[in-house]
């Protein structure tokens, strides 16, 4: 889909459909008002008549019969202007995109008046990016009968206001292609995206955005002494890598976020094995990594005056002759040794390796993204993620950063008592808690590996796929994360 800015009057611009928003009980404004007076009253009779109110994501077709070029207008409630924030743009916008795609329409025109907000724009460009995804990558059959909307024009009513929403129009759609890699990424069945293949795409991203990219093989990885994520790997053919993509600002001295993700491309539990149910969804175990692999997507192509690292560490985790043993002891890449209790608790140790190399960058703060623990899901749901860490200060931004994107965080204590439920008698620590307060516990255990800088750990497993109730979030992957990552990225750059 094609996003385009023009100046244009939605009287006489030549698309399918002219797209407009109207607020809950008020008296019609800018576009909608040009566009009821050029149909004769027709938006007006609409709202009279009770068929349209203008309740939030409600729509409404009106045909123009010739009154404008336009043969269609899409309508679309915005609720009362009293509880509007931009997240409701973002669900109203995505709502009324996708049913005119299903209805077949093509091409679609979006007024803005005069000095717009650039939030409003972003947000509109962002839920019609998102709200548009589909993955139909691997379907070879009734590909004819999937509908798409070739292109989405913003029409402004002067020059002035064309550079302004151009721009802001440009970092929407980036930041929702970052999204939609995420997507992608976890979308993708395990025989096509395996840790060699998922190295290669961050390679490609890299070249495309200029960003810097270095990826450790297995060779490297035993030679630099990833011992947990090697080991966590054993069971499988497919061998791990551990990705590096770095975006340096041209000023020196900038602060240095580092992004960790888990990569698990593909998780059985190993010899912890899964249920067969419970192994089916398996794909998206890497979800962190895509997060971050979508973000960096992004940060490169916005360029920001800022330090940002991702990290990627990515494996298979399967059973096998070979693979990792209930009792087993591992060193980690920092030096601390792990009893591995549990071989389905695997995210949390390639994360141990992973935080222990993001303190090579000094970096101001690191925050990890990760599919770690079903009891996550069992505390907040499917609508926000559980957030646990060391630093006040970096909880607030991402509060802050999630208040803006509607990537929500919720924080849960991580009080040191809990680390007593992570002692081991043979090891300094080990992998699993005492079955109580799992997403505290996985929390704690990476504690002990994200020292000498403030971290916060984001655990994703109820946000990352299968939401529902979101006009712009599809079934299957979400891309949780990718968003509220860059977000972070600019409120502290600018």
């Amino acid at each position: 889909m094609n996003i385009n800015v023009k100046i244009g009057d939605l009287r006489t611009e030549a698309v399918d459909a002219i797209v407009l928003s109207v607020f809950e009980g008020q008296e019609l404004i800018s576009g909608p008002q040009a566009a009821d007076e050029a149909t004769n009253g027709g938006i007006r009779e609409l709202i009279d008549a009770g068929d349209f109110k203008g309740e939030h994501k409600q729509t409404s077709l009106l045909y123009t019969r010739g009154a404008i070029t336009a043969p269609r207008i899409g309508l679309v409630g915005l609720g009362k202007r009293a509880d509007f924030d931009i997240e409701k743009a973002r669900q109203a916008v995505g709502k009324i995109v996708k049913e005119l795609r299903d209805l077949g329409v093509n091409t679609v025109a979006i007024p803005f008046p005069p000095e717009s907000p650039s939030e409003m724009v972003e947000a509109t460009v962002e839920a019609s990016v998102l709200a548009l995804y589909e993955f139909n990558q691997h379907k070879t059959q009734d590909l004819d009968a999937v509908k798409t909307l070739e292109s989405v024009t913003l029409l402004v009513e002067n020059e002035a206001s064309r550079s302004a929403v151009e721009d802001s129009a440009g970092v929407g759609e980036t930041i929702a292609k970052g999204a939609n890699l995420a997507r992608d990424l976890s979308n993708q069945p395990p025989n096509h995206l395996t840790p060699t293949l998922l190295a290669e795409k961050a390679q490609e991203v890299a070249s495309e955005t200029g960003l810097k990219c270095e990826v450790f093989d297995l060779a490297q990885l035993q030679e630099k002494g990833f011992r947990t994520l090697v080991g966590v790997s054993q069971g499988s053919q497919e061998e791990p890598r551990f990705i590096i993509l770095e975006h340096t600002p041209e000023n020196e001295g900038r602060d240095t976020v580092v992004f960790v993700g888990k990569g698990i491309t593909f998780d059985s539990g190993g010899l912890s094995l899964k249920s067969g149910s419970g192994m089916m969804d398996m794909k998206h175990d890497m979800s962190g990594a895509a997060a971050v692999l979508g973000a960096m997507q992004a940060v490169g192509q916005l360029k920001p005056d800022l330090h940002v690292v991702g990290l990627i560490a990515a494996s298979e985790n399967l059973p096998s002759g070979t693979a990792q043993r209930p009792g087993d002891v591992v060193k980690s890449y920092g030096g601390k040794t792990i009893e591995i209790l549990n071989t389905d608790a695997e995210g949390r140790l390639v994360l141990a390796d992973a935080l222990g190399y993001a303190a090579h960058y000094s970096p101001k703060v690191v925050v990890d993204l990760a599919t770690l623990t079903g009891a996550v899901v069992t505390a907040l749901g499917h609508f926000a993620c559980g957030m646990l860490g060391t630093d006040d200060d970096l909880m607030g931004k991402l509060r802050a950063a999630a208040q803006k994107t509607h990537e929500r965080v919720w924080q849960l204590p991580l009080w040191d008592d809990y680390d007593e439920m992570l002692k081991s008698k043979v090891a300094d620590v080990k992998n699993i808690g005492d079955g109580t307060a799992g997403t505290i516990a996985g929390a704690a255990f990476l504690k002990q590996f994200a020292e000498d800088y403030p971290w916060v750990h984001l655990d994703i497993a109820g946000t990352a796929w299968d939401v529902e109730g979101s006009s712009y979030i599809p079934k299957g992957a979400t891309g949780y994360g990718a968003r509220l990552l860059v977000q972070l990225v600019r409120d502290w750059a600018s």
